[in-house]
């Protein structure tokens, strides 16, 4: 209905997550390396009866590929065991942040259309970083395939920087206006990465003192290039103090690298500066769902109740802003009419 009324562009995206607080009491949890025991089936509540299957599913996976969970705090996913679980809803994460009393919450992804802020694509997820980039490339494609819509730029936050994501968008020919999410920076008045040159020909860097950083190409985890400093050139070099306290310097480069400083160099641009200020209408909507619609906090418990009050949430607000819209666009129409 928003597409026929022309409030959606097509054109740029943003994407961004909120954290809704869970239904849950979190006096009741235990830690997430604890052995729990928890009830049989036909006695458990149905959110504990979606954790259990959904950790017998991941367990199933784990046998396939030669793997394992690692136990029932793994709350259905192959990543580290959880800190805290919550026994009456034990999909929900904890949430631990500086200055805000822990709790536990669940993830609400919204992908939006930036010409009206028209939401294009919803979903709850358990709150997680690695989840959100890949609910990301999820709508996009869902709306895709539903709307036939595919956008020329995607905004969004640092969350969304990892090299994952944006060579994705960058091989589907979508620009990222993404800051790039990089921890190379030192703060300890050392140098950090960027103060080393890279010559992409001869694949070297060169460090604040003119000494060449080469590489073996050996490539570890996946995506990391070592490049090391001769311990000849370190040993004699004056800013040894201000580098390095080991023995040579080395700068770790992804394999990716190039995509990254592509990215980098968009946040220069005047179009980047756009999707910032255009991005601003996805928190407009996180704001009308928590304080309009009371969605601060979830009525239910489990994922998939999580992930259809967030649909319904999300629904609603498009219909409130298609009424509001059409309505403004009538308006004046309505005052030229004859008496």
């Amino acid at each position: 209905m928003c597409i026929a009324a022309g409030l959606v562009g097509g054109e740029a995206f943003s994407v961004d997550a909120s954290l809704i607080k869970a239904d849950v009491d979190k006096k009741k949890r235990v830690p997430g390396e604890q052995p729990i025991a928890w009830p049989r089936a036909e006695e458990a509540s149905r959110a504990v009866r979606e954790y259990l299957a959904a950790l017998d599913a991941a367990h199933d996976d784990d046998k396939d590929s030669g793997g394992d969970t690692g136990g029932s705090a793994r709350a259905g996913s192959r990543g580290n065991p959880a800190k805290e679980v919550s026994l009456t809803d034990p999909q929900a994460r904890w949430i631990t942040r500086p200055g805000v009393d822990p709790f536990f919450a669940y993830d609400a992804n919204y992908l939006i259309d930036n010409k009206a802020g028209i939401i294009l694509d919803a979903e709850g997820t358990r709150a997680n970083r690695t989840v959100e980039i890949t609910v990301a490339q999820t709508m996009v494609e869902r709306v895709s395939r539903c709307f036939d819509l595919w956008p020329q730029r995607l905004a969004g936050d640092t969350v969304y920087g990892a090299v994952r994501l944006l060579k994705w968008l960058v091989d589907r020919k979508i620009i990222p206006h993404v800051p790039v999410w990089d921890k190379s920076a030192r703060y300890d008045g050392t140098f950090s990465r960027a103060d080393f040159v890279f010559d992409q020909e001869r694949n070297i860097y060169t460090c604040p003192g003119g000494a060449q950083l080469t590489s073996t190409g050996t490539i570890d985890q996946g995506h990391i290039v070592y490049y090391r400093a001769s311990k000849n050139d370190c040993s004699v070099c004056s800013l040894k103090p201000k580098c390095t306290t080991a023995v040579v310097r080395k700068i770790t480069r992804d394999i990716n690298e190039d995509i990254r400083d592509h990215v980098r160099a968009l946040t220069k641009t005047d179009a980047f500066q756009q999707s910032r200020r255009e991005r601003k209408k996805i928190e407009m909507r996180f704001a009308h769902m928590k304080r309009i619609l009371r969605l601060d906090r979830l009525r239910l418990r489990g994922l998939s109740v999580a992930r259809d009050e967030v649909l319904l949430t999300a629904t609603a607000q498009n219909l409130r802003r298609l009424a509001k819209l059409l309505c403004r666009a009538a308006a004046p129409l309505a005052l030229a009419c004859p008496a």
